[in-house]
């Protein structure tokens, strides 16, 4: 078994940089607010028309983002901005963190000196959390009863921290910025709950299922995927990594193999990048667990993980042509050249995309 090429997952200086990543995405927010709306947005002291951390609060990332994408047509960006800066001053226009602290029901769980708040009580009478629950109804939930935020009791918090503590424990240069990414674990339950997702519209957002958070190992392996996933669409906000046009209802599509039997056996291109890059985290991830802690069933994991990876790289690289931007290709390389320095002579998944 080759040794797990982690450090390139984590440090390269544009892909994986987590400061890098978010101080951009920030700098894009702030110069969007002076640009469309300056007089809606006055500077404070330090010259930022927004901080940072009620920038990159799921809430209102979520308005920025909408904000961003009528980017070309400026009256309809401005009236975003203005009426999230509407909100922002009105009473109750904060944090789920901040809430969470006022209500004495805040817990974190960190990692390597970064931490993520945990989502103890999703149904605190706040506004914040009251805006949370809609976002996610609208954009992760199966239907009204069907699945449901839940409460991060002691023990599932108890669970987050020893999952955390695996996650620095087995791979501090990786999960150290990972963390950067994520601003709230959130667990669902109900019988229709998916064990883990995320999903750009409630950027910053890890949601895992209860049965998911069992075991430390478990959730540990869950937060590596959604945070992986969470990271890739901050990269989304600010590099070209998809062509101007793209669009993920028309896409090209591939075929998973495992999914052949899946009531979605075909995913667009971007869903297949955003799969390929979690599951070559995922075979280093369990090959480095596998190393530590010896278990054929860990190594199964990493085989697996290894093979959807080369898999999904290869179906991407037919398309990047058509949908990939420069970021993009450099993206779909650099990913590519990590996991073939990672598992060759193994496995070959093919020449680079050009440029």
């Amino acid at each position: 078994m080759r040794e797990p090429r982690i450090a390139e997952l984590a440090n390269h200086p544009v892909f994986a940089d987590a400061a890098n990543i978010l101080d951009r995405l920030y700098e894009t927010y702030d110069f969007l607010i002076e640009c469309v709306a300056p007089d809606l947005w006055p500077p404070g002291p330090d010259g930022r028309r927004i901080a940072p951390g009620t920038a990159l609060e799921p809430t209102v990332r979520h308005r920025l983002d909408q904000a961003v994408r009528k980017i070309r047509h400026t009256p309809d960006c401005r009236d975003e901005l203005a009426r999230l800066a509407a909100l922002l001053r009105a009473p109750g226009g904060t944090t789920l963190a901040a809430e969470a602290e006022r209500a004495g029901v805040r817990d974190v769980a960190e990692a390597a000196g970064e931490q993520v708040d945990l989502l103890t009580t999703p149904d605190l009478p706040a506004r914040t959390h009251r805006d949370f629950t809609a976002l996610f109804r609208r954009h992760l939930s199966a239907g009204e009863g069907a699945d449901r935020l839940a409460r991060f009791g002691p023990g599932q918090a108890a669970v987050a921290r020893d999952a955390a503590a695996l996650m620095r424990e087995t791979a501090p240069e990786l999960c150290a910025g990972l963390f950067r990414h994520a601003r709230y674990l959130v667990a669902v339950d109900g019988p229709d709950a998916f064990d883990s997702a995320s999903t750009r519209e409630i950027p910053g957002a890890a949601f895992v299922a209860l049965r998911c958070v069992r075991t430390p190992e478990r959730l540990a392996e869950a937060m590596l995927h959604e945070f992986v996933h969470l990271r890739f669409y901050d990269l989304q906000m600010t590099r070209s990594v998809f062509v101007p046009d793209y669009d993920t209802r028309t896409a090209p599509t591939v075929a998973p193999e495992w999914h052949r039997d899946s009531p979605v056996s075909r995913w667009p291109v971007d869903r297949a990048l955003a799969a390929a890059h979690v599951y070559v985290h995922l075979a280093a991830w369990f090959e480095r667990r596998a190393r530590a802690c010896p278990d054929p069933e860990l190594e199964r994991s990493a085989r697996t993980a290894e093979s959807r990876a080369s898999s999904l790289l290869d179906k991407v690289a037919r398309s990047a042509h058509l949908c990939l931007g420069p970021a993009g290709v450099d993206f779909l390389n650099w990913l590519t050249g990590v996991h073939q320095e990672r598992t060759a002579p193994r496995a070959a998944v093919g020449a680079p995309v050009p440029s």
